[in-house]
């Protein structure tokens, strides 16, 4: 069992893009009456508590969602961030991606998440536990990318997928390549979401991987691929991780322009002052 605990970066600069990107998804999703599902293939615990040791440790979050809150926003989709996340800030928690989904999907919509740690996965089914009964959302112990292909093609036909893995071993990179891969010809129609860190040479061996697995998912037979990324920093080669981003394979109709508006608003808030930073949207493979 890998020792990958979300709890010590909840809310930071890559949660909230990552988060809003799935909430605009999600919200695309709910244009169209009928219902939708969500799959989460890396839950974590569901809910994290931002006075906890491990998030006082990091304190990434003041950086993140702490740089968000102070303001009202008036680019709709980081207003709308702003005011699911508020009630949990106010109680000094965030809410990770199986919350936000929870607190977005509606009464046909459906949603499956899975977590493999054995602690957190308790943890998940206690904070979603308020949510609904486990006939809407189903939570499962088990590896995610096993457990995606396995219930590859869902009922409903439309949703998203997202695949938050902590990359905590360099083989993961290339794993998540070859479940997509799958799942999408498994499941054609649907959204898949992927987050990726941006990772310098500081690294090691996982630096440039994010990358190298960005040109591998754009070569594959599926309707589109986008990406967006936020860097917060300078890649030096001290910087750690300086950044990070979604690919996001069938993109829902102009996601990309949403992004782009809000982008530069969000970066003017995460970015560290008089550090230049660095936020971009782009087509690794044209929609027809």
């Amino acid at each position: 069992m890998l020792s990958y605990r979300h709890s010590f970066h909840a809310g930071n600069h890559a949660d909230v893009l990552k988060h809003i990107t799935q909430m605009l998804i999600i919200k695309k999703l709910k244009m169209k009456s009928k219902p939708a599902i969500y799959i989460d293939t890396h839950s974590g615990a569901g809910l994290y508590e931002l006075k906890g040791e491990e998030a006082q440790k990091t304190q990434e979050f003041k950086s993140g969602i702490t740089a968000i809150q102070d303001y009202q926003s008036k680019q709709q989709g980081i207003a709308e961030y702003q005011q699911l996340t508020i009630e949990f800030i106010t109680a000094n928690q965030y809410p990770g991606s199986p919350l936000i989904a929870a607190n977005m999907l509606r009464e046909q919509d459906k949603m499956v998440c899975m977590e493999l740690h054995n602690t957190e996965i308790d943890n998940l089914r206690t904070n979603l536990s308020a949510y609904g009964s486990l006939a809407t959302i189903g939570v499962h112990h088990r590896d995610g990318y096993e457990g995606l292909l396995a219930i590859l093609p869902p009922t409903p036909a439309r949703g998203l997928v997202l695949i938050d893995p902590s990359y905590e071993v360099a083989s993961e990179y290339q794993q998540v390549v070859t479940t997509l891969k799958k799942a999408i010809t498994k499941w054609s129609v649907g959204i898949f979401a992927i987050w990726y860190p941006l990772l310098s040479s500081r690294a090691g061996q996982k630096a440039g991987l994010s990358e190298k697995m960005l040109d591998e998912i754009a070569q594959f037979d599926c309707k589109s691929v986008l990406n967006v990324a936020m860097q917060i920093t300078q890649n030096t080669g001290d910087a750690g991780m300086y950044g990070s981003g979604l690919i996001i394979v069938n993109a829902p109709w102009q996601l990309d322009s949403d992004l782009n508006d809000l982008l530069p608003e969000l970066l003017a808030h995460l970015t560290p002052d008089k550090v230049p930073g660095k936020a971009y949207v782009e087509w690794l493979k044209k929609p027809d």
